[in-house]
């Protein structure tokens, strides 16, 4: 039977089995990598911020998938002394910065605002005390506090029956808990953004218009910051069993100073009647306690060792906690040359101080432009921290006298009223300070091929009769000349 004639096919085969397709394409192939999965979520999962817990906002606690609860960070931060002093010093160090409010720059670098705007002085006036019950330094500290031990600092944007700002007060950040969108992000107003848990109940719920919740370090797969004392608590808690160790060294060891030996002929109670009739000998010394014990031995004295209360470990552990803070350990390891220990100390507070007056500067402005409104004003602060005064004050004249700062600029950064007319660039010179634009123009214009050259000594009657013939009337210089022009010495010095 002959062959039949027909026309050669290929024949594709694809399936889906399992959620994944079989279909030729870039991941078949000999021994390949075959086909991802076909997602099963709707489109809208798109843009998720994290694998959250299911049913999360159900909870009526804070951070109630952490190892770690705010109160037992606030329990490690108050347990260890030298953890508590690292906050307390970033609390000082902030708090007493000189701050203040001026025109913010534009894209130009021209402001934007006057420096005599009466809203920066109705701003400066509002920070002094923004919960209108404490001062800035007070308020500040209460921020930091919560900043660096719970990472959860909050304000409570409270108003007038009128709806105006009234102040914004801190409340304890560890009542907070957030309320999260689908895709795991901070719902806008007027939905509940927060809750405030109280006598473990679920309180009050707050939009992003009501409180103000700031955390400094924020992790893509956390709901909650992440805060200095969090990172080293491993450290913290090996300190903290550090220091039991050798507490219970003067409250419960049992190891004396030493031990003398008696006769091997002494039996228990002959050396139990002489270690009385030793005691008694001591009796009302307040060094009784350690006292010398007699064992079998020949009456040899056997000092005893003491432990090393203070070793290279502790100061490693000193170190961890102030890198996570950025304080110079200076004052808890061994002693350091001079130089050494000024880079180190200088090193931490730019370190430390910089990130946090960034987060402060940043806050500020965020309530200065959404509460207030205002977006050509912003907050700053004015000085740096410990400068050397008299290097602080050389500069200041060197910006006032090269026209870089106005006087009353200069005046503004250290904290005193503008006076008038001050207000101008100016140049000082032999004749006293002149506004930057006349003294441009009075410069004399020498092309670039020439090189200027100073009038002879014989020329003087000439140059002052020039002098006298360019100057402006109006500013008072040669005004007193006579109609020849040449004023005399006498006249000047009147003038």
């Amino acid at each position: 039977m002959p062959e039949q004639q027909g026309r050669k096919t290929q024949i594709s085969l694809s399936a889906t089995f399992g959620g994944y397709s079989t279909a030729p394409g870039p991941f078949t192939g000999w021994f390949g990598p075959q086909a991802p999965m076909v997602p099963t979520a709707p489109p809208e999962v798109a843009g998720r911020r994290m694998d959250y817990q299911s049913g999360i906002n159900l909870l009526q606690r804070p951070r109630p998938y952490e190892p770690v609860s705010f109160d037992d960070l606030r329990a490690l931060a108050d347990s260890w002394d030298i953890l508590r002093l690292l906050v307390e010093t970033r609390k000082d160090q902030l708090s007493r910065l000189t701050w203040g409010f001026h025109p913010r720059l534009s894209a130009a670098s021209k402001p934007m605002c006057l420096a005599s705007d009466p809203r920066i002085m109705e701003l400066t006036e509002f920070f002094e005390s923004p919960d209108k019950e404490v001062d800035w330094d007070e308020w500040v500290r209460q921020l930091l506090e919560d900043l660096l031990v719970i990472d959860a600092p909050t304000l409570y944007n409270r108003r007038t029956r009128g709806g105006a700002i009234y102040g914004f007060e801190p409340i304890d950040g560890a009542t907070i808990k957030r309320v999260i969108t689908t895709d795991g992000r901070t719902p806008a107003p007027p939905l509940p953004a927060y809750q405030q848990v109280l006598k473990g109940m679920p309180a009050v719920d707050y939009t992003t218009d009501d409180i103000i919740y700031r955390p400094r370090n924020v992790r893509t797969h956390k709901v909650y910051g992440y805060s200095p004392v969090e990172q080293i608590i491993v450290t913290v808690n090996i300190a903290l069993r550090r220091v039991t160790s050798v507490g219970q060294y003067f409250t419960e060891g049992n190891v004396p100073d030493s031990f003398i030996g008696v006769p091997e002929t002494w039996n228990p109670d002959h050396i139990a009647s002489f270690q009385k009739y030793w005691d008694a000998l001591l009796e009302g010394d307040t060094g009784a306690r350690r006292k010398a014990k007699f064992v079998p031995g020949g009456m040899k004295y056997i000092p005893t060792k003491d432990p090393d209360l203070k070793a290279m470990f502790d100061e490693w552990l000193a170190r961890i906690a102030c890198f996570a803070f950025s304080v110079n350990p200076q004052p808890f390891i061994n002693q350091i040359n001079r130089a050494t220990a000024t880079v180190a100390s200088t090193s931490a507070k730019e370190e430390g101080l910089a990130p946090m007056k960034h987060w402060l500067t940043k806050l500020i402005n965020f309530i200065v432009r959404t509460r207030f409104g205002y977006r050509d004003i912003e907050f700053s602060f004015l000085t740096q921290e410990d400068m050397d005064p008299k290097v602080q004050a050389d500069i200041r004249i060197a910006y006032a006298k090269s026209g870089l700062l106005s006087i009353n600029r200069v005046r503004e950064g250290m904290g005193e009223p503008p006076k008038p007319g001050l207000d101008d660039l100016m140049v000082l010179t032999a004749q006293g300070y002149i506004p930057v634009g006349k003294f441009v123009g009075t410069m004399p214009l020498v092309p670039v091929d020439e090189e200027y050259v100073e009038p002879a000594e014989g020329d003087g009657a000439d140059a002052g009769a020039g002098a006298n013939a360019g100057a402006d009337p109006a500013d008072g210089v040669g005004a007193g000349g006579d109609a020849s022009g040449g004023a005399t010495a006498d006249d000047g010095e009147d003038e």
